[in-house]
């Protein structure tokens, strides 16, 4: 095998998903002749609300309605852990709205059954915008509809202010936080400014731990400025180049899209 310029990979979602796409991209690596390693720096942690009148409330809401929402794949994992945990299961007749592909998949692992699971179609729209989009092309009218809405503390609310004006009933829940990888992490000692990696970022939020925890550790920050990155929305774009790295390039959501790019720029960097 080659050894391409590039030394690494480094993936910073939280740490199932890590190491989940670390496994992944190890296979495909070894099967395409590219000799590098992938390291997992999970820079944000999710953290569940574990809470038995959450859990009753949250399936009471499922009850009644005819629509719910995932943010993202530890939305859903969280709540469903978070229904079994405390002995409920989830009701069939639900519509089930995401932002992509990975929450999708993470439902149909699952096994848990449904009506219907809506997402926006290209991947270039994989978020509340698109989802938006997509669920007003499926359902115009939607007063008096019903909808709850899962995701973590804090965020965005898009979707909740626009069924809002659209006359919808919103109930949300919050099941899970997302906190900084601590620092006293052993991850941490992975980073290393003498190596050139290719960093894979999906959360702005995650470039605000990194560049908090480089100076709390009084690591220039300045080797960011030869390092690569790999971004899925313009809002993680904008972060991750203020941030410093850089080169931060672009691409369309989801993982198929992600292990392409990153074949491509390994091997033509060979």
């Amino acid at each position: 095998m080659k050894k391409s310029p590039f030394t690494r990979v480094v993936i910073t979602r939280p740490q199932v998903q890590s190491q989940k796409l670390s496994n992944r991209l190890t296979k495909v690596f070894l099967e395409q002749g590219v000799d590098l390693p992938v390291i997992t720096l999970p820079l944000l942690e999710i953290v569940p609300i574990d809470s038995q009148e959450l859990a009753s409330a949250l399936h009471h809401a499922l009850d009644q309605t005819e629509w719910v929402s995932f943010v993202s794949p530890n939305a859903f994992l969280m709540c469903d852990q978070l229904l079994k945990k405390f002995g409920w299961t989830w009701p069939k007749h639900l519509s089930i709205a995401v932002v992509g592909g990975g929450s999708e998949q993470s439902i149909l692992d699952s096994g848990i059954e449904y009506a219907q699971i809506i997402k926006p179609q290209d991947t270039g729209s994989w978020d509340s915008e698109g989802l938006w989009e997509a669920l007003l092309a499926g359902q115009p009218d939607w007063t008096n509809r019903r909808m709850v809405m899962i995701h973590g503390e804090g965020g965005r609310n898009f979707l909740s202010e626009h069924l809002k004006d659209a006359g919808a009933v919103i109930d949300e829940f919050a099941v899970y936080r997302r906190q900084g990888l601590s620092k006293e992490d052993i991850a941490w000692k992975s980073i290393n400014p003498s190596e050139h990696s290719v960093w894979v970022f999906n959360s702005s939020q995650a470039g605000d731990v990194l560049i908090k925890r480089l100076r709390e550790f009084e690591m220039a920050e300045q080797f960011l400025q030869n390092e690569t990155a790999i971004v899925s929305h313009p809002r993680i774009l904008e972060k991750i180049q203020e941030i410093g790295f850089g080169e931060v390039l672009m691409i369309e959501p989801g993982d198929e899209q992600l292990i392409k790019t990153l074949l491509h720029i390994l091997k033509t960097a060979l």
